[in-house]
């Protein structure tokens, strides 16, 4: 008897002392608050919500949670047997008018597949959540690229042939971006994806530098990150409207709520654009540069228990839009085929001796149908999650192929992929730990057809028919452990085994790869102080190879995949009250087997080499800086050298190779020397229910060399573009004014050595008005 009441005196004790792992969302009218601190009281135990809300914490049962965010009332919650926490903030009017001014609070990212502030994150990042991208104007990948330092994208000749750029690693045509694009945790295969239209997102972030180790291969530059907003457990809707010059009409709606109240929740987005264009080709008298997009995206979430949660997602996208519509210059618009070329276009279109003016009006389209199904399981101190997802995209283009007013040549293509992934992770749960980890497999299976004609007056001949299959299965793990309270070293490792067959449907052909690959990472950082952290990276990355339609003198049957060695030192502070905030990093990266585009002059066959060694070395910073309550100042810099170092040999029979050693310490191509971005932001609150939010972006591309030779007949000069915002908020109303280009730059996107060019967007302004209830 005494044994058993001494065991009934300890179990509270014991029960209190349990660890457990708890969940929850942190929101304010209805809104998830990102950036919140909660903190075990008396402890240094604490976690920040991510970009929607959400948080994990592991204490003990009885255990008092403290939570804080700037703006609002401090909560207390204390932990007991449910696993699941939801917290609703309060505004503090007290600390609202404060005049003490409040430095910038953090932004969450998850570079590295685990929710952490930038700030201490040991690697190169820019994010944005749903406020700044909403602050920013950022609608697509390409304006949110203009305010990262070393990073670039563009779209020319159709809709999703995209060009980026990134830390002087460039994506080249008909291949793989040179960073793994994922949305919502699953990458996304086709890179005719990345300039779709963005709308309702929490998250949007860019980590550079290799990422293999966590991305698997094409991250060789690094990783651009998307997440959606989630299903709410409160209803809300929002329809937004908008008018601009081309005639180009906005129309939105998200709607969001529960089914059933704490289980079942829905979240439903669509957006209508259409933009019929500045553009003009002078001999058909039309509009070229025209868009129609319309994407409908539909989510639901499942917490089918405190242990269990799925969630379904589906998108679809259809894009319409001029194609092929290069300028010429005048004197050679006016002749046939072969006068172009003997009077090229100056690469500098400022000088005005550039027209659009075909007698083929070209059009483009995209259809893209999206799916996955993501299953969490919980236990207290891990987590099991599956993610499967489809993905299929049809895409088609006609045009034209002299980019003249006579009948002469003309072009078509048609670009599929259908993509099927798998991926199981399992990820530590336990936040009071020093030792940090995930373990995963990954399966993908894509099937991309290929086909491309050319028109010579009213002859027809296939340039390209194929069908590529790539198969690739994957494992991986990465590492975290604190060496002491300070100094934190990382450590991961990817291996991919990847398998290329090509049906070469034209010359009756087949072929095939395989390549087994091991990318690793490791990471060494130092908090020296609270608001100093220093670190150094290395890492490895891979982008896949493959097969050309046949030999030719500018390349093989195959080219090689791409292999980057990076190394990086860096630096975050923040002082002032983190009024100041001052990033930065210094690299170098040892390239193999740098791929490069051509097209055949005979027949127009398009295809891949590669170039022997590069050498890529470079520097960023980000900074700023909170002048007053209303001003921030927002500027950073990148600066990038990518050199030929061994050209080597390609194309042609043994013994009739064309020698690439030529363009040995050329600058690599389509890479801007240098890029900045000068932001100005401010908010006016003029009382509680009215304020004005004010954005402007000046930024600046650098000096682009458009083939390797470096001549100066294809070099652009560097550009400057200049963009604003200004939003006016009462109540649940929004009124924006925005312009893009405002001193309507004339530049080019793209400049061919067969003396076309890709001209940018001129001048547009436009209004937007939403409203949320």
């Amino acid at each position: 008897m005494k044994k058993l009441l001494f065991i009934l005196m300890l179990m509270p004790i014991v029960i209190l002392a349990q660890e457990k792992t708890v969940s929850g969302t942190v929101n304010f009218n209805g809104e998830p608050l990102p950036g919140v601190n909660i903190v075990e009281k008396g402890t240094t135990n604490g976690v920040t919500t991510d970009f929607n809300g959400n948080f994990e914490i592991t204490s003990a049962i009885g255990a008092v949670l403290e939570i804080s965010y700037i703006g609002f009332k401090k909560q207390e919650v204390t932990i007991g047997e449910n696993a699941s926490i939801n917290i609703v903030m309060e505004e503090d009017a007290q600390q609202l008018d404060n005049v003490v001014v409040q430095g910038f609070a953090g932004v969450m990212g998850k570079s590295r597949k685990r929710t952490a502030s930038i700030q201490t994150t040991p690697e190169s990042v820019t994010a944005f959540n749903s406020d700044g991208i909403e602050k920013a104007g950022i609608n697509n990948v390409a304006n949110f690229a203009n305010l990262v330092p070393n990073l670039k994208l563009s779209e020319s000749q159709a809709i999703g042939v995209n060009s980026l750029v990134i830390r002087g690693i460039p994506q080249i045509r008909n291949s793989d971006a040179p960073v793994a694009f994922v949305i919502d945790g699953v990458t996304i295969a086709d890179p005719s994806l990345l300039n779709q239209e963005l709308f309702d997102l929490a998250l949007i972030e860019v980590v550079k530098g290799p990422q293999g180790a966590l991305y698997g291969k094409n991250a060789i530059g690094g990783a651009i990150n998307i997440y959606s907003k989630e299903p709410t457990n409160t209803m809300q809707n929002k329809v937004t409207l908008g008018y601009g010059n081309g005639n180009a009409i906005t129309g939105g709606l998200v709607s969001s709520g529960a089914v059933k109240k704490d289980k079942i929740f829905y979240r439903l987005s669509t957006q209508y654009k259409n933009f019929d264009g500045l553009l003009t080709n002078e001999f058909l008298d039309k509009k070229v540069d025209f868009r129609k997009e319309f994407t409908l995206r539909g989510q639901m979430m499942f917490k089918l228990s405190s242990q269990f949660k799925a969630s379904v997602t589906a998108q679809y996208i259809d894009s319409k839009g001029g194609a092929t519509y290069y300028s010429t210059n005048p004197s050679s618009a006016d002749n046939d085929f072969f006068a172009v070329g003997l009077d090229y276009l100056n690469p500098n279109p400022e000088k005005g001796d550039n027209v659009i003016s075909q007698d083929t009006f070209g059009d483009s389209e995209m259809q893209n149908f999206y799916t996955n199904v993501n299953l969490e399981y919980s236990l207290d101190n891990v987590k099991l999650q599956s993610i499967t997802s489809y993905n299929n995209v049809k895409r088609k283009t006609v045009g034209d192929l002299d980019f003249i007013e006579v009948f002469w040549l003309d072009q078509g293509e048609t670009n599929d992929t259908k993509s099927f992934n798998q991926e199981l992770r399992l990820t530590n749960r336990k936040t009071d730990t020093k030792f940090d980890w995930s373990l995963g497999g990954f399966y993908q299976n894509i099937e991309r057809p290929f086909f491309q004609s050319d028109y010579f007056l009213s002859d027809e001949w296939a340039v390209t028919d194929y069908v590529a299959t790539f198969k690739t299965l994957a494992v991986f793990g990465f590492f975290d452990y604190k060496l002491t309270d300070k100094l934190t070293a990382s450590a991961g490792l990817r291996f991919d085994s990847d398998r290329f067959d090509l049906d070469d449907l034209l010359n009756g052909q087949t072929n095939e790869k395989k390549e087994n690959v091991l990318q690793p990472k490791v990471s060494l950082s130092y908090q020296s102080t609270e608001n100093v952290l220093l670190y150094a990276n290395y890492g490895r990355g891979y982008r896949a190879g493959g097969f050309n339609p046949k030999v030719t003198p500018l390349f093989n049957r195959d080219f090689k995949g791409e292999f980057s060695d990076n190394y990086e030192v860096g630096f975050k502070t923040s002082s002032w009250n983190n009024r100041f905030i001052l990033n930065g990093s210094v690299f170098f990266s040892d390239f193999t087997n740098r791929q490069q585009f051509a097209i055949t002059g005979d027949d127009f066959t398009p295809g891949n080499f590669n170039y022997d060694k590069s050498t890529i070395v470079g520097f960023e910073f980000d900074t700023k800086t909170r002048v007053s309550k209303y001003l921030d100042i927002l500027f950073n810099y990148g600066f990038v050298k990518s050199k030929i170092t061994e050209g080597g040999f390609t194309g042609g029979e043994s013994g009739t190779e064309r020698d690439l050693n030529q363009f040995n310490d050329k600058n690599t191509s389509l890479v801007p020397q240098n890029n900045f971005n000068l932001g100005l932001a401010s908010n006016i609150p003029f009382n509680e229910k009215t304020t004005l939010d004010l954005s402007v972006n000046y930024n600046g591309t650098g000096k682009i060399y458009w083939e390797d030779s470096n001549s100066a007949d294809y070099t652009s000069d560097a550009y400057q573009l200049l963009d604003a915002q200004a939003t006016v908020s009462i109540n649940k109303i929004k009124l924006s004014l925005w312009a893009r280009n405002i001193l309507d730059k004339k530049y080019y996107l793209e400049y061919s050595e067969s003396g076309f060019g890709w001209l940018g967007t001129p001048a547009t302004v436009g209004t937007t008005f939403t409203f949320s209830f």
